[in-house]
């Protein structure tokens, strides 16, 4: 299986040996009894590389998975303790206001890991494969990459204390429509979905577009606007009391966040999976936030 391995990873016999200090030979032999025992050829062997067969590339994944579990079995109950680093890649606001507030769990339930975070502006810095884990938030259509749903989201209206200030109490959207306002780059249709189509009282309300839900809650905390953000994001700010739920309702949103992968990339390593299974139980760990009853908002 090692064999098998480093041979479709390097694509030659040759510098699988080499990695694994065994001469060509006996990889060759290796490869060549296990292609016995599964009754078909692994690889095309080429002049002077070789490349894995259909049936090849489909068995390598699990291969990769098995020795990956393997290996973390084994340093884990034989090995001294050996820290491992995990790189994941997401957008700044799903790692400040989602991520951040609950990492040390993550990383008191492994401490053999050491976790990189990195954001989408530091892309160009990273060399091919250097990232485990590339979450994104969009509409699940990227060119060339395999996208999972991790988390649909629907949007809130909040504010700080400052707005109920300066314009007293919230008591529906048409309340909303005359006061300043602040959408995220990205998010502009939720607004659209917020706002009441009927004629109000008085001119529209100022709107302040930002890049980030970080600078929208910001502004929102120091300010006397309201911002229209993914609930996931709004959770912390809400529960610290930074900020309040402005409307009972949510609002769907378009995009959603996945998890990117290249076609050809294999499954999530040990560490990876670690990762992802963590993150699958945060949402029941920090659910999502209550809606205020009718009349009781601002």
């Amino acid at each position: 299986m090692q064999a098998f391995e480093a041979a479709a990873r390097l694509g030659s016999f040759a510098a699988a040996a080499a990695e694994l200090h065994l001469s060509p030979a006996a990889v060759s032999q290796r490869i060549r009894s296990l292609e016995a025992h599964l009754g078909v050829p692994l690889f095309e062997r080429l002049a002077r590389s070789v490349e894995l067969t259909e049936l090849g590339r489909a068995y390598l994944p699990s291969v990769r998975e098995s020795l990956d579990d393997l290996a973390a079995a084994t340093g884990g109950l034989f090995a001294p303790a050996r820290r491992e680093q995990l790189t994941v890649r997401t957008q700044v606001s799903y790692a400040t206001t989602w991520l951040a507030p609950h990492l040390h769990r993550f990383q008191a339930e492994h401490p053999e890991i050491d976790l990189r975070l990195v954001c989408a502006v530091w892309s160009e810095a990273l060399t091919p494969g250097e990232v485990d884990l590339d979450i994104h938030q969009g509409r699940g259509a990227w060119p060339g990459v395999h996208a999972q749903l991790l988390h649909h989201d629907d949007a809130v209206v909040v504010h700080g204390p400052g707005h109920l200030v300066r314009w007293g109490p919230i008591r529906d959207a048409t309340d909303l429509a005359v006061r300043p306002r602040i959408q995220v780059l990205g998010f502009d249709d939720v607004w659209q979905r917020v706002l009441p189509s009927a004629p109000t009282s008085g001119p529209a309300g100022q709107a302040t577009t930002v890049d980030t839900t970080i600078a929208a809650l910001e502004l929102v905390i120091a300010g006397d606007a309201t911002a229209a953000v993914p609930e996931r994001f709004a959770r912390t700010a809400v529960r610290a009391g930074r900020v309040s739920v402005a409307l009972a309702q949510s609002f769907p949103m378009r995009q959603a966040h996945y998890l990117l992968r290249p076609l050809e990339e294999p499954t999530p390593t040990a560490r990876a999976r670690a990762f992802l299974l963590w993150l699958a139980r945060l949402d029941d760990d920090m659910p999502a936030l209550p809606r205020v009853a009718e009349g009781d908002v601002g």
